[in-house]
């Protein structure tokens, strides 16, 4: 299992993307987004993306370099198609939309259709955050889990992205997947031959199993909740998909027309940006932000746990360590990169 710092993935993962044909800022805001994930912690989110990614442009799927385009507008909302380009392209065109519009009319809404994965959806709520706005993210994917109470893929994982501007605390980033876990945790599990917590996966027929090996034969996610409270995931999910699949008019998960598509069927990308200064004294909100999660992060801890830690604040430990000692590739993610590399006549990285 290589170790790598970080700018060493990143000349590796932009050469190439390049190579596939991809204009070079778009294809080191890909690579920058894949290994920031790494950094943070989310593996299924960073380089074990590249191969299948560059597998989607080889056989037409993704599509470098495509026009990213408003379809239609008000002054508070966007439709964009993104083109099949990289989901990261497209969403951060759509977000930057978003925040344009929040700035004229308070809240900025825009929703995306005909965009490949996007990758983590903090990325986009923290470019709202960083204008001092709230950003909300949410896309669909292919469908891979489980309805509360059944046992076929009927939706996708369906992340929720929430940002919230703070003041002199660090701000709360809360993106979470809607399933008990993201699929691509299944997948660096299934790469490291490591065995699955209890209570995340099931197998074609609804049994519990802790083997990663059902992602390829047909296993399923269970909802966030699991077996107790997976309602509420599952509820959650169902709302993303109405918001992400069916407005979009991008095709929610379990439909023909989204699983007729090659290559996952994309992400239909829901977005919002609120500006806060035009409903609120910024400052004063900053203070109450600040308030809730200092009491929050100072109030007792129960038996076994040494803090309260807000969201956000694990990846940001995350990102420090792995700046400093580098990011672990798994042997089974490495590879196809070092074969693509040695395709496109790459520099391979010591």
């Amino acid at each position: 299992m290589p170790v790598l710092k970080a700018d060493q993935l990143r000349t590796l993962g932009a050469s190439i993307f390049t190579g596939l044909g991809a204009p070079e800022d778009d294809a080191k805001l890909v690579t920058d987004l894949l290994v920031d994930a790494n950094l943070t912690g989310f593996d299924s989110h960073g380089m074990i993306r590249l191969p299948i990614y560059a597998r989607g442009v080889k056989m037409g799927a993704v599509k470098p370099g495509a026009e990213v385009r408003i379809v239609s507008e008000t002054p508070s909302t966007a439709v964009i198609d993104g083109g099949w380009n990289f989901g990261q392209v497209v969403a951060k065109y759509a977000m930057n939309v978003c925040i344009e519009k929040a700035r004229n009319c308070v809240v900025g809404l825009v929703t995306a259709r005909n965009s490949q994965h996007a990758g983590r959806m903090n990325t986009y709520a923290e470019m709202a955050m960083a204008q001092d706005m709230i950003g909300i993210a949410s896309v669909n994917s292919a469908s891979y889990v489980a309805p509360f109470g059944g046992k076929s893929k009927q939706l996708g994982t369906n992340p929720l992205c929430f940002a919230i501007p703070s003041g002199e605390e660090s701000p709360m980033i809360l993106d979470m997947a809607t399933s008990v876990w993201a699929r691509g945790k299944v997948m660096v599990h299934m790469a490291r031959g490591e065995k699955l917590p209890e209570g995340i996966f099931m197998d074609p027929e609804g049994n519990p199993t802790t083997d990663p090996d059902w992602y390829t034969k047909g296993g399923v996610l269970r909802n966030l909740g699991g077996e107790i409270a997976g309602y509420k995931g599952f509820g959650l999910s169902l709302l993303v998909e109405m918001l992400t699949g069916a407005l979009t008019e991008g095709g929610v998960s379990n439909s023909e027309e989204y699983r007729s598509r090659p290559f996952y069927g994309g992400n239909g990308i829901f977005m919002m940006a609120i500006d806060v200064g035009q409903i609120t004294d910024l400052d004063a909100f900053k203070k109450r932000v600040d308030g809730l999660l200092r009491t929050v992060k100072d109030s007792p801890t129960a038996p076994g746990y040494d803090e309260i830690l807000i969201p956000g604040e694990p990846e940001r430990r995350m990102k420090e360590k792995r700046i400093r000692e580098g990011i672990f590739i798994e042997d089974k993610t490495w590879d196809p990169i070092v074969a693509l590399a040695k395709e496109l006549g790459i520099k391979i990285p010591v």
